[in-house]
Order: C-alpha cells, then structure tokens, then sequence
C-alpha cells in the first residue's frame, strides 16, 4: 500500500501563488531507494534527491503537487490509471515503456553493479551458473539479467531495494544487480561494508527520466525546460552536491 507523505507543497516562483485553475500534480518516488527517496529519520519525513528534484520542478513550474511513494513497479501502472501524474523515479527509455508513458528528457545518468560477498563469486555467465541474483522488479536490470543469465541463474526479483540488500546480506540470494548510485551510497554505510562490487560497472540506457501520463504533454514539455533552468541556474548542482560526491547529470 503506497503511503501519502508530504501533502500540497504550495511552490511558488518569485513569491506569487501556484498557477491559479491548474490542477495539482500528483507525483510518485520509489522509497525506500536512498539517497533518491527515503524517510529522514530525524524528521520522519520524506526526502532525497527525487524528492528534491520533484519539489524543484515543481517550484520552477509554478504548479502546486502533491508528492506520494510508490513502489516503483506500480508507478507507471498508477500512472496509466490516471491514480497518479508524474513519477520521479529514475526510469530509463524503454520501448515497452514508451507505449503506456510519456517520457522526459535525462534528469541523472548511472551504471548498474553486482554486489555481493567479497571473494564469493564473478559476475560472469559462468560465474553465476546455478547463483540466485536479486534484482528490483520491472526494471531495466531485470530485463538486462534475464536477457543474459535468465539461462544460467535463477533470477530473483524484490520489490525494493533494501529488500534485495537484506537478501544479499542473509546470503538469500547469492549477488545483487542494482543501479550504482544506492548501491556506492550502501556501501558506505555500516551494513554495507559486508559487501563489495563484483565485477565492472554496466551501464543500461542513456539515463533516467521522469515519466509522465501520455496526457500531459505541456507538463512534459515543461519538466524538460525545468530541468535546463535547473541545470543553468546552479540549482541542479547544489542538489548533486547534497547527495552525491560526483557529477551525476
């Protein structure tokens, strides 16, 4: 069951209200999925760096939103049952895709690893024979995977990402395949100095997008331009920086 956060972010640009008569734009994250969504333990509060890229395009429209978590392989089902209008949730192009949503431009790019125990296994197609590898439902790291080891290895699939993690770490499964970016920032927490990458980075796609409700293509055309306001005006920089130790865009 999605959980309602913060409610009605009342964003405006240069202290006016939000555009009067436009409805509000109900926009799904995935969280848990640190540090792109996650509960602020100090504050119990939503936050990450989807959310603040929501809230930001958000503030650059002039659009009042309304901000929710979704689990991810719900977001474009929700989406296409007009439930939801948005989600900011790092989703790559795909063809299939494409069919149900509209899709923006890149807002962050990142390469896929495997994460496992270190020294137990390589991330080979003759390493992984007979191996379970975890991987987030309905993404494109499942497609990859089953595409690639589906003949070799059991394909495992979780409905978020500290799922997979807590099967790596209960040895559940044999390896992880998650995107980079959680899975550095997990290797930097306490729990995660039990693991390490296995083997190269793979990068899948061009990068992440927000994904709209084929509908809305003024408000796509406007998340696009957002972004490069965003890009152009430092802001994206400063929201990086708060997440991340390397340029992400």
């Amino acid at each position: 069951m999605k959980t309602l956060f913060a409610a009605l972010l009342l964003l405006a640009m240069g202290g006016s209200s939000a555009m009067a008569g436009e409805p509000v734009l109900r926009i799904a994250i995935d969280s848990p999925y640190p540090p792109f969504a996650y509960t602020d333990p100090a504050t119990g509060k939503l936050t990450g760096f989807d959310y603040d890229i929501a809230m930001e395009l958000c503030r650059i429209m002039n659009r009042e939103c309304e901000i929710t978590s979704v689990a991810f392989d719900n977001i474009i089902p929700e989406i296409v049952a007009q439930k939801i209008d948005i989600g900011v949730a790092g989703m790559a192009k795909t063809p299939e895709r494409e069919e149900k949503v509209l899709f923006s431009d890149k807002y962050f790019r990142s390469s896929s690893v495997f994460m496992g125990i270190p020294g137990t296994l390589v991330a080979t197609v003759e390493g992984l024979k007979g191996k379970k590898i975890g991987v987030q439902h309905k993404t494109t790291q499942e497609t990859y995977l089953r595409k690639t080891f589906g003949n070799v290895a059991e394909i495992v699939t979780f409905s978020n990402f500290d799922e997979i993690m807590n099967a790596t770490l209960s040895k559940t499964i044999d390896v992880a395949f998650v995107d980079g970016l959680p899975g550095y920032a997990f290797l930097k927490t306490e729990k995660g100095e039990h693991l390490d990458i296995v083997g190269e980075p793979i990068m899948l796609g061009s990068g992440s997008c927000v994904v709209l409700n084929k509908s809305l293509t003024k408000e796509r055309d406007a998340i696009n331009e957002a972004i490069q306001t965003m890009r152009k005006s430092g802001r994206y920089d400063v929201l990086n920086r708060k997440y991340f130790e390397f340029n992400v865009y």
